[in-house]
């Protein structure tokens, strides 16, 4: 078959037309997500649904119409004063949720003033009826199953709240979805309703042989078969699909096309003894508990008492937006919960929120738990970007911790009637306490604010209990005053002149004041690591003194030098500022994280050759900074804003936006049809 031959004006209009038809459906598959949209669910964010309670909802309401028309029709006509039913919202949902309806009962909606006939289908005898984000908490004993049911009246029902979410602009999505008209699309063409049936086991029952034996999980089972209404174990074997439950969280997602029937069974099992406690609930809009395999905490540092962790950036906002300031100001939004590892049971509920409540020794920023531990909002660190922080206290000294970051329901609701409104928690990282008591943890500091690890310190002369705010005092004012000395010299330099007058084209003074800060703390205010830590690039002090407590230190060289020329060197017998460390603190030995190379890098790079910087060569700079390791778990120098495992840690807690995608994918089609 032959084509006829375009002219050149006509092959252009063909390529123009290609490329705009393409860019038009691009951008109705933007604004009209049903087009082709396949969503799925973010197990950290909830979906939004705040749709107001619609009659026509119901669709016929359940009932024969032919048999019952008449008799509704005429509930429909009884008006009832809506100030006689009162009771409190989520309570009333709760309430009304736990209920059976039996055929031809009333079903009163706190929507709406009318009477509503509704015909609800009576779960079978020996289920338990479920309600749209209404959880149910149930002891059940070994070997016992229990069966649930979440009816389709349910599952077609009236969606829950979800809250006012976290702050978010045009420059970052936050931290909660919009997407709920998305998922109605969704629902509307695939088979049936989407649906999520979570469980959080809370108690667990005690081994009869160890303490540390972890008792095995509950089972989760599920049928959306009418011959099959009592999923579960039995005896002649397993009914229904098993679902996994992992570290006490279990989770059911199906798209329903009817009744669906929940099967909980208890293993029977003659090693432990008392039962189960688990919360269930069933949702029509997003899982009412969550679970996340990511850690998104990170350990900053900690001394041989107490910790610090910050999880990471919350938001891409840049410092003067709106967004930040929201951020900067709002209620931290995250927990914490800390383990003792040689405490191994709490890995039966690890995934649990009530579990790790309820067992979990320590917690910081969780509602209902007094203690000393504490969860703020900063910006200090890399970035300078919103994140929130924990301090946490009452720890062992050489312990090693797990660290589980939680939130409580959905981050602005909570419990009953609210998507996710079970709370959420994220897998388990790791953190370690140190052995000697002459490091002491240090942040918030008024001029060196970046600062924020272990310091040498003196338990004798600073209190770990209240001399800590003196310690850090010793440490900032000294270095605050060491800048304004550095500040008047700058002030001799002309800043404020032409382009061509300026010392650099690339560095301002401004660069030089940051840089000098940045290099000012991280030398004055060093960082300390237990005595006894090994590790090659540590640089050791004081190593000729006692400790605090009068014991003499082990004199053990971890560089392949002798110990005798460690101990006449002045690097190894004193401190890097022995002013104000060796003369006013007195730690007596310790071990410094040196200062990395980079930042005297910097400082030479961002002032002017007048001020006469310059960084140490050789031998001298081996002895004086440090250089950084590639591997994101090792601290190998001490810079500013450091944490652990601070690579893997730099997303945003947030929803990935889908702008930058859509973006990249219009400028690639453009330039192929142009």
């Amino acid at each position: 078959m032959h084509f006829p031959k375009l002219s050149q004006l006509q092959s252009r209009f063909a390529v123009s037309l290609g490329g705009t038809l393409v860019l038009i459906l691009i951008y109705l598959s933007i604004n009209r997500p049903s087009f082709a949209y396949a969503a799925e669910l973010d197990s950290r964010i909830p979906p939004d649904h705040n749709h107001p309670f619609s009659p026509d909802s119901f669709e016929n309401g359940g009932f024969d119409e032919e048999e019952d028309f008449a008799s509704v029709e005429h509930l429909r006509e009884i008006t009832l004063d809506v100030a006689d039913i009162q009771y409190d919202q989520h309570r009333g949902t709760q309430d009304l949720g736990a209920k059976e309806y039996e055929e031809g009962e009333l079903y009163v909606s706190s929507n709406t003033r009318k009477v509503a006939g509704e015909l609800r289908k009576r779960a079978p005898d020996g289920v338990n009826s479920l309600s749209n984000n209404a959880p149910q908490n149930m002891n059940i004993e070994l070997g016992v199953t229990q069966n649930w049911m979440f009816s389709q009246d349910e599952i077609e029902g009236p969606h829950s709240e979800n809250g006012v979410g976290f702050p978010s602009d045009a420059s970052t999505t936050g931290n909660m979805s919009d997407d709920g008209p998305f998922r109605r699309e969704l629902s509307n063409r695939q088979s049936g309703t989407p649906i999520w049936i979570t469980i959080n086991v809370c108690l667990q029952p005690m081994s009869n042989t160890s303490t540390n034996e972890m008792p095995p999980q509950i089972q989760l089972f599920y049928s959306a078969s009418d011959d099959i209404q009592k999923p579960g174990a039995t005896s002649d074997g397993m009914t229904g699909t098993r679902i996994d439950v992992e570290g006490g969280y279990g989770i059911i997602q199906s798209n329903a096309t009817g009744d669906v029937y929940i099967g909980v069974t208890a293993p029977n099992t003659t090693n432990f003894q008392g039962m189960w406690n688990y919360e269930i609930a069933a949702s029509n809009d997003a899982p009412y508990h969550f679970y996340s395999n990511e850690t998104d905490l990170l350990f900053v540092d900690g001394d041989n008492h107490a910790a610090l962790l910050v999880t990471p950036d919350l938001t891409d906002a840049i410092s003067n937006s709106t967004t930040y300031q929201q951020w900067m100001e709002t209620q931290a939004p995250y927990g914490m919960f800390a383990h003792d590892q040689k405490n191994t049971s709490i890995l039966g509920v690890s995934r649990s929120y009530c579990g790790l409540r309820n067992n979990a020794r320590i917690a910081a920023n969780v509602p209902g738990i007094t203690n000393n531990n504490v969860g703020t909002m900063t910006n200090r660190g890399l970035g300078g970007a919103p994140k929130e922080q924990f301090y946490i206290s009452a720890l062992n000294a050489s312990s090693e911790y797990w660290g589980f970051l939680a939130m409580t329901g959905n981050s602005t609701a909570t419990g009953a009637g609210v998507i996710g409104g079970g709370g959420r928690v994220w897998s388990n990282m790791t953190f370690s306490t140190k052995a000697n008591d002459n490091c002491a943890l240090m942040y918030n500091l008024s001029f060196c604010s970046e600062v924020a690890y272990a310091v040498p310190s003196n338990p004798d002369k600073f209190s770990p209990l209240d001399g800590l705010a003196d310690l850090a005092a010793v440490y900032d004012s000294y270095a605050a005053q060491m800048y304004q000395y550095f500040n008047y010299s700058l002030q001799q330099i002309p800043c404020n002149t032409t382009a061509s007058a300026q010392y650099s084209l690339a560095r301002n003074c401004d660069d030089c004041a940051r840089a000098y800060k940045q290099w000012l703390c991280a030398v004055t205010i060093p960082r300390c690591e237990d005595w006894g830590n090994n590790a090659p690039y540590l640089a050791q002090r004081n190593m000729a003194q006692n400790f605090p407590n009068g014991s003499t230190p082990s004199w053990v060289s971890n560089s392949g030098v002798d110990a005798q020329v460690l101990l006449n060197a002045v690097q190894s017998n004193s401190s890097r500022n022995s002013q104000i460390i060796d003369d006013k603190i007195q730690p007596g030995p310790y071990k410094e994280v040196l200062p990395c190379i980079d930042l005297c890098y910097d400082l030479v790079q961002s002032c002017p050759a007048a001020l006469g910087f310059g960084c140490p060569q050789g031998k001298y700079q081996n002895m004086s900074y440090g250089v950084r390791d590639p591997d994101p778990g090792i601290l190998s120098c001490s810079y500013l804003g450091a944490a652990f495992y601070l690579s893997d840690g730099v997303r945003d807690l947030g929803v990935p936006s889908m702008d930058k995608m859509w973006v990249s994918l219009i400028i690639t089609i453009v330039f192929l049809f142009c």
